[in-house]
């Protein structure tokens, strides 16, 4: 018994040195495939536009982190998958096991280093992703098609700040009016709000915001004064349509807690945050999909029967395809309100959890 715990940590590098060298082969690749076929497609666009090279760089610098997010989780599970083939394939896991140490133990390194990422892996998704996302975004707007990502004709539940400290919040803009509906403005003087604009249209006229139908309250001292106005034209708001859309809230370009934020407004404001709900609880779900894929791969690699490399290449992107076509599936469930924004959040991995637990059950002698 003295002699077993040295051992075990051995075995414990071992199995991590090998799983690590694949992953790690397994992330560059995937990252240089996707960057190139980027490249593909819009370096043309670049040197048409005479864009210098340092923006270039910059441009897919502020990609990686966008990319590496999305491909972490197959990355892992490749890895996983690979790795322990090898071993199963070399008759490496047999002889370990006959020695007395379960499959379970085997695969436990493993599985905690996939937790370990999958916590990384959200703090990673939540802190550079969506800073490294809003610059890359201002580089295409700036020098790539910028009206491209606004070929939608309706847009709901915008928000935004502008330079005097007031909040925007509209519950629907036409794009091609540039007609505003349901809006409400309201100014700031630190934490406190001094002046509210409500009405039912917005119209761009002649560079200049037209307010409809509405009523302007001020508060001062304890006191609201109310005034309903049929039209009202305020030349301070000096943000473009253009740039109302360029500020849409989009939950790529901000943390959980910049979106926890805003979905307090939108329900202060009386609009629906189911959308950005959904994306609030998938962004505390997902990084959790690298542990459970690997607890669905693990077992299933370490079976000697099936432990050849294009098994393992099929058997993970079979997986992975099937996770995150699930996952799909339930986000839009919630969005459309079928299923509870918790729900839909958490679905996919409470089954692949259950699915791998089964696994590891049927495999693990």
């Amino acid at each position: 018994m003295a002699q077993r715990g040295p051992d075990m940590r051995v075995l414990d590098k071992y199995v991590l040195r090998r799983f690590l060298t694949t992953f790690l082969f397994a992330i560059v690749a995937f990252v240089l495939i996707v960057i190139f076929v980027d490249m593909v497609g819009n370096l043309g666009k670049f040197i048409d536009k005479s864009v210098p090279t340092s923006i270039i760089f910059k441009y897919y610098l502020f990609y990686i982190p966008q990319v590496v997010s999305l491909i972490l989780p197959m990355s892992v599970l490749l890895a996983a998958m690979f790795s322990l083939g090898q071993l199963a394939r070399h008759d490496e896991l047999t002889a370990i096991k006959s020695a007395g140490v379960s499959l379970n133990r085997i695969l436990l390194p493993l599985f905690t280093l996939s937790v370990a990422m999958s916590m990384a892996a959200f703090v990673f998704n939540d802190r550079a992703v969506p800073a490294a996302s809003r610059k890359k975004s201002e580089i295409e707007m700036q020098y790539l098609d910028a009206q491209k990502k606004y070929s939608k004709t309706r847009i709901e539940n915008l928000f935004l700040r502008d330079s005097l400290d007031r909040r925007v919040f509209i519950k629907r803009f036409d794009t091609g009016s540039n007609i505003a509906h349901q809006v409400t403005i309201q100014k700031y003087q630190g934490n406190r709000i001094v002046e509210r604009l409500d009405a039912q249209t917005m119209n761009w006229v002649n560079g200049t915001w037209v307010l409809s139908n509405g009523y302007r309250r001020k508060f001062e001292n304890g006191r609201e004064d109310a005034e309903r106005f049929a039209s009202l034209r305020d030349e301070s708001l000096t943000f473009t349509p253009e740039e109302l859309l360029e500020k849409q809230a989009d939950p790529e370009y901000m943390s959980s807690a910049e979106l926890n934020k805003f979905i307090r407004d939108v329900e202060r404001n009386g609009g629906d945050p189911k959308k950005w709900l959904v994306s609030l609880h998938f962004g505390y779900a997902q990084p959790f999909a690298i542990f459970i894929l690997v607890l669905m791969g693990s077992p299933i690699a370490a079976s000697k029967n099936r432990s050849g490399a294009v098994f393992g290449l099929i058997i993970s992107t079979m997986i992975y395809l099937l996770y995150f076509g699930i996952s799909r599936l339930v986000q839009t469930l919630g969005e459309i309100g079928i299923l509870q924004p918790l729900h839909a959040a958490w679905l996919t991995n409470a089954i692949f959890l259950v699915a791998g637990l089964v696994l590891l059950a049927l495999m693990r002698k």
